[in-house]
């Protein structure tokens, strides 16, 4: 509606541009945390916890971290999508690993509710803890508690979506110094393999 020089318009056609291109690539990113296209089948967490952990164990990241897992001999199944819940598994196993610099204990364990009605996941890391401040906003999309050009703070919430769409909850608690622990608790399913 204006009149403007060329090269001003050019300019703002590049950044209108840009903006729809930006626009599109987030609502990409928002369906790919929604992902309804999911792959449900009876699954054991123990196992899809160790498939998860052989992908990574030999990575430079972990070569100092101790991983100790206490998880129950046996859980009952879930309903789950496997590569769903591995990518869950893999995203907060590497952020406990980079938030602690590569060294320290990450414990991993499983259990039945004591209702008998969910898996639980516990994921504990011994690394600097999440700020009080931040804890509250972790899930969210492009919050990040990394320093800039290190994460896109789209990991976790991915993680959230992947956990809601399994009618499942994911929770985190942490001290700040102490380290952080994250809660995963998926429901049981009655189907067997």
């Amino acid at each position: 509606d204006y009149d403007l020089e060329d090269n001003a318009r050019e300019d703002l056609y590049r950044i209108l541009k840009d903006a729809q291109r930006c626009r599109e690539t987030v609502k990409e990113l928002l369906e790919f945390a929604r992902q309804t296209r999911q792959f449900m089948r009876p699954l054991n967490i123990n196992k899809a916890i160790e498939r998860t952990l052989f992908l990574i164990e030999n990575q430079t990241l972990f070569h100092n971290i101790t991983v100790q897992k206490r998880m129950a001999p046996f859980v009952p199944l879930v309903m789950a999508d496997p590569q769903q819940i591995g990518h869950v598994f893999m995203n907060i196993i590497i952020n406990a690993a980079q938030a602690m610099d590569g060294h320290g204990t990450i414990t991993i364990a499983t259990r039945e509710s004591a209702k008998k009605d969910q898996v639980i996941v516990e994921i504990a890391d011994t690394g600097p803890g999440i700020p009080s401040e931040d804890l509250g906003h972790i899930f969210e999309p492009f919050f990040t508690t990394k320093e800039e050009g290190k994460g896109t703070g789209l990991g976790l919430s991915v993680v959230y979506g992947i956990i809601e769409n399994h009618n499942g909850t994911i929770s985190a608690r942490s001290i700040h110094g102490r380290g952080s622990t994250f809660i995963i608790e998926l429901p049981i399913t009655q189907v067997t393999e």
